[in-house]
């Protein structure tokens, strides 16, 4: 899944503090508590990725500049391990009013996913001989590529925090872990990394449309309180995990600025948590394929123009259209065209035209269609940026997982969408 430019803004900055959340639990971890709790952790995410057979993760984000709420994130998801199925919802609202929302089913057939801004469903189908070894199912940080490096970088950073342990044992089993740094008790190497990732997270907020509506710190960046507590249950699981991260900064105007992350975790219902599929009868719902291909909204007309150099200047010609005429049940049928003015007939001689009608029955669906000589030719339609549509002609077949695209003189694939004013 790839995340939006906002959505990378919010997590810049969890980024960036996220070395403080692991110095506030690492110094949990230290003395006493550190290899209980390190393990618990590890303990927890290994179970959640194989071995509960279903729970429910709660989290919730709150970022805040003073005391002005600058975002506001909170998830909510079911997973089903023994029946690959999960159920997630977000909703995240900002400083200036607005909110967005999504929700998303998925088990081993099918993945339904709605967002808040439009009353309708994207449901894609999967084949029964399918493997959906990955049905967004958690995965264990741990086993990442690097987490064994990341986890000594991060031993290595708060080794001297470990007096700060506060391990308390709980009357039904487990344990809690507080602890709490001032901004004296923050080493001199966290400090300068807060100082990057802020300014770094600064810089990407100033390059894209933001919603959080960041003030410019530019000078005096230090961690000026972390504080945690972490919940161990009777099985050695963490239930419950907070934290507070303050880093403090002076901006352009002297004006000093305390940006709060808070952090809630919440891990519950574990052996209870019930999944269902939501009910779709009389509900807006549009089908996807699998594998990304043209569905009904790419109904419609596109075209690209005929270019020729002629004396010395560039002359245009004709144009190109596409029409997709329909997308039903993964079949697409339309018609291609190349339609030149009168008068540079001898400029694109032989232009074509066809119609097509082509399944979506895998990654690279391939229709034929006669050109103007009466011989029969490959073609393909793939999507591009969002409005556009990527033509090749004249396809050879080089093996069968390989092919080509033989291009005609001036033929151009890129296609945009005639829309209605």
């Amino acid at each position: 899944m790839k995340l939006s430019k906002k959505k990378m803004t919010v997590l810049s900055f969890a980024l960036g503090a996220s070395v403080f959340v692991s110095t506030a639990f690492a110094d949990m971890m230290l003395g006493s508590g550190y290899d209980r709790l390190k393990d618990s952790a590890k303990t927890t995410a290994a179970q959640m990725e194989k071995g509960l057979n279903n729970y429910t993760i709660e989290a919730l984000f709150t970022l805040k500049d003073n005391d002005h709420t600058l975002m506001q994130a909170s998830t909510f998801n079911k997973m089903d391990t023994q029946k690959q199925a999960s159920e997630n919802s977000t909703v995240t609202q900002y400083a200036n009013g607005e909110s967005t929302s999504n929700y998303s089913y998925s088990d081993k057939q099918v993945s339904i996913w709605k967002s808040g801004i439009e009353n309708k469903y994207y449901v894609t189908e999967f084949p029964e001989d399918m493997d959906r070894e990955n049905w967004s199912k958690f995965s264990n940080p741990f086993n990442e590529k690097g987490a064994p490096e990341i986890e000594k970088i991060v031993d290595a950073l708060v080794g001297n925090l470990k007096d700060y342990v506060q391990a308390e044992d709980r009357p039904e089993g487990g344990r809690i872990y507080s602890g709490s740094l001032s901004a004296t008790q923050v080493p001199a190497i966290v400090n300068a990394v807060s100082s990057f990732g802020v300014k770094q997270m600064m810089r990407d907020q100033a390059h894209m449309e933001g919603k959080m509506e960041f003030a410019e710190i530019e000078s005096d960046i230090h961690v000026k309180k972390v504080t945690g507590t972490a919940i161990e249950n009777k099985e050695g699981f963490l239930e419950n995990v907070t934290g507070d991260i303050m880093l403090s900064g002076v901006d352009k105007n002297g004006v000093q600025h305390d940006l709060t992350l808070n952090v809630v975790f919440k891990l519950s219902d574990v052996g209870t948590t019930k999944i269902t599929k939501p009910d779709l009868d009389g509900a807006n719902v549009e089908k996807v394929s699998h594998f990304g291909g043209l569905t009904s909204k790419h109904v419609g007309t596109y075209k690209n123009d005929i270019v020729v150099e002629k004396d010395g200047k560039f002359v245009k010609i004709g144009e190109r259209v596409i029409e997709i005429t329909s997308v039903d049940g993964g079949k697409v049928s339309g018609a291609y065209s190349e339609n030149v003015k009168p008068g540079f007939e001898t400029d694109h001689p032989d232009s074509y035209q066809f119609k097509f009608e082509y399944k979506q029955n895998d990654y690279n669906p391939k229709f034929t269609y006669t050109n103007p000589k009466g011989e029969q030719e490959t073609g393909s339609i793939h999507l591009s940026n969002p409005g556009k549509l990527y033509l090749d002609l004249q396809i050879e077949m080089i093996d069968k997982d390989s092919w080509r695209s033989n291009t005609r003189p001036n033929f151009d694939q890129q296609f945009n969408r005639v829309f209605e004013e």
